[in-house]
C-alpha cells in the first residue's frame, strides 16, 4: 500500500484521516464506511439501521476517552479480535483432531483469499472470536458465559447469531430433549441472551424509526434485491459483466464447501465430539450460500469450521501443503490489494 498509494476516494473525511498513514490508508474500505456513519452520527437515518451497532460504539467511545481517531480503533479491534479468535479455533481443533490438524487448519483458516477482512475495520473478526468463543464455552458446560459472548458478537454482526446453533447442538448433546431437562435448566439463559439483545435493538429502532425491523428492511435501501442472493441467484440471474466479483466468490467457495462435506461426513460417522463446530458451520455456509452472495467474501472467510477438515487433509499430505497454502496467500494479496484499491469487493 505504501509503494502503490493511488488508493482513491480522498475527497472526504473519512479517506483524508488515514491519507497519511498508507500502510493502513486501504483497511477502511466499503463497508468500514457504515460503522464510521454510526460512530459519528448514531442512527441518524433509518437506512443505517442496516448496521449493528457494537464497532461503532467502540470506536466512538474509545475517541472520546482516548482522542484516538475512531477509524484507527476500527482496525486496531478488528485486528486484536483476529488474533484472539486464532487461539480459540486452534485449541479446538486441537481437540477434535490433533495438533498437526491444527495447525494447518489454523494456516488455511489465515491464508484464505478473503481472510484480509480480519486486518480492516470491519466486525468479522469480532463475529469470528465470538462463536468460536461462545462454542468452546459451551462445549464445557459454560452455556450463560458461552451466550453471553455470542451476544457480544451479535451486536458487531447479524449473522454471529448462526452460532446459536452451536450452543443449541451442546446444550441437547448434554442434556438430551428432554423438556423439562431442557427448558427449566439455567443454561437456557444462554440460547436466550442474543434475542434479548435483538429485541432490545428493535425497540429502539422502533422507538426512533418508528419500525423494529428496521435492522432487516433498510438492508435493500440503496442496495435493491440483489443484496439477499445466493449462488443460485448469481448463476442463474447475474451476467458477468454487471458484478464479475460474484463469480470469484463462487470460485472460492468451493473449499468450503468441500470443507463442509467432511464436516457431515465426521457427524455421519458419529463423532459426536464434532457436533457443535459440525452444527454451527454448516448452518453458516447454508446461509451464506443461499443469501449472502453481496458480501460472500467476508463470510466465507469467517466460517472457521470448514477449515477443520481441510486441515486434516493438507496435514496427511506433506507435497500439497507448499503449493495449496501458497496458492491462497498468492490469491489473498491479489484481493488485498484490489479491496484497498476501492475495487468492488465489498
Amino acid at each position: 500500500m505504501t509503494a502503490v498509494n493511488t488508493l482513491y476516494l480522498h475527497d472526504d473525511d473519512r479517506h483524508r484521516v488515514l491519507q497519511p498513514y498508507p500502510w493502513i490508508d486501504g483497511l477502511c474500505r466499503w463497508d468500514c464506511g457504515w460503522f464510521h456513519n454510526v460512530a459519528v452520527n448514531g442512527y441518524a437515518n433509518v437506512e443505517y439501521a442496516k448496521v449493528f451497532p457494537l464497532l461503532g460504539m467502540i470506536g466512538a467511545g474509545v475517541e472520546k476517552l482516548t482522542g484516538l481517531n475512531h477509524l484507527v480503533v476500527f482496525i486496531l479491534v478488528a485486528n486484536a479480535a483476529a488474533l484472539g479468535s486464532y487461539f480459540v479455533i486452534y485449541r479446538l481443533f486441537k481437540e477434535l483432531e490433533g495438533e498437526p490438524a491444527a495447525r494447518f487448519g489454523l494456516l488455511l483458516f489465515t491464508a484464505f483469499p478473503f481472510a484480509y477482512y480480519s486486518a480492516a475495520g470491519y466486525p468479522e473478526s469480532m463475529m469470528v472470536l465470538a462463536t468460536a468463543w461462545s462454542i468452546d464455552l459451551a462445549r464445557r458446560g459454560k452455556h450463560i458465559s458461552g451466550g453471553l459472548a455470542l451476544t457480544v458478537g451479535f451486536a458487531a454482526r447479524h449473522l454471529t447469531l448462526a452460532g446459536g446453533a452451536g450452543i443449541l447442538a451442546a446444550q441437547i448433546r448434554q442434556r438430551g430433549l428432554n423438556p423439562k431437562k431442557f427448558l427449566l435448566n439455567p443454561a437456557i439463559l444462554g440460547l436466550l441472551l442474543p434475542w434479548l439483545f435483538l429485541a432490545g435493538f428493535s425497540w429502539y429502532l422502533g422507538e426512533k424509526f418508528g419500525d423494529p425491523l428496521a435492522w432487516w428492511h433498510s438492508r435493500t435501501i440503496g442496495w435493491n434485491d440483489w443484496v439477499w442472493y445466493g449462488a443460485r441467484q448469481v448463476i442463474l440471474y447475474v451476467p458477468y459483466r454487471e458484478r464479475p466479483e460474484y463469480f470469484y466468490y463462487l470460485i472460492f467457495s468451493i473449499p468450503l464447501l468441500v470443507g463442509g462435506a467432511g464436516l457431515a461426513l465426521a457427524l455421519k460417522k458419529k463423532r459426536w465430539e464434532y457436533t457443535e463446530v459440525a452444527v454451527f458451520g454448516l448452518v453458516l455456509l447454508a446461509i451464506v450460500m443461499s443469501s449472502g452472495a453481496a458480501g460472500m467474501g467476508r463470510y466465507l472467510a469467517s466460517i472457521w469450521p470448514c477449515f477443520l477438515p481441510l486441515g486434516v487433509w493438507l496435514s496427511r499430505r506433506p507435497m500439497w501443503q507448499g503449493p495449496v497454502l501458497g496458492f491462497f496467500w498468492m490469491f489473498q494479496g491479489l484481493w488485498f490489494f484490489l479491496f484497498t484499491h476501492q475495487w468492488r469487493v465489498l
